[in-house]
């Protein structure tokens, strides 16, 4: 079989992952985000609760991020309590999707409570300005 020269072979490889990457996208359905539907989640509200605390929390480290950024965190305790909240909601936030991943709704039901105290508090605390 004769050798390709260098060139000829990173084109060649090059169409073909191209290729490989449209045929993919072609032949069916994208499949959703294993975080979005994991598996073994059949109960479709769960996914969305779940998915819409993942905003939350999301929003509140945004926000977090913001006030840090421009230096308007009310002060060093403040910092730190919301930070406190923000990793704790995210650890809950493994404990909820591991919940809907079981179909234990009696379970979530608190973990999404609590994300969405912790993020309220977060964003409130990181909106408020130095006195």
């Amino acid at each position: 079989m004769p050798r390709m020269s260098h060139h000829l072979a990173k084109t060649w490889f090059t169409r073909g992952a191209t290729a490989a990457l449209l045929a993919a996208t072609l032949v069916g359905p994208v499949q959703a985000d294993p975080i979005l539907r994991p598996e073994g989640a059949h109960d479709p509200e769960a996914v969305r609760a779940v998915h819409h605390a993942e905003h939350e929390v999301d929003q509140a480290w945004n926000a977090f991020h913001k006030a840090a950024l421009g230096g308007t965190l009310a002060s060093p305790a403040i910092q730190a309590d919301v930070e406190q909240a923000l990793h704790e909601s995210r650890s809950l936030l493994v404990k909820a999707r591991e919940a809907t991943n079981r179909g234990d709704r009696a379970a979530l039901r608190p973990l999404l409570q609590r994300i969405h105290v912790l993020t309220k508090r977060a964003i409130t605390e990181s909106q408020e300005q130095k006195r």
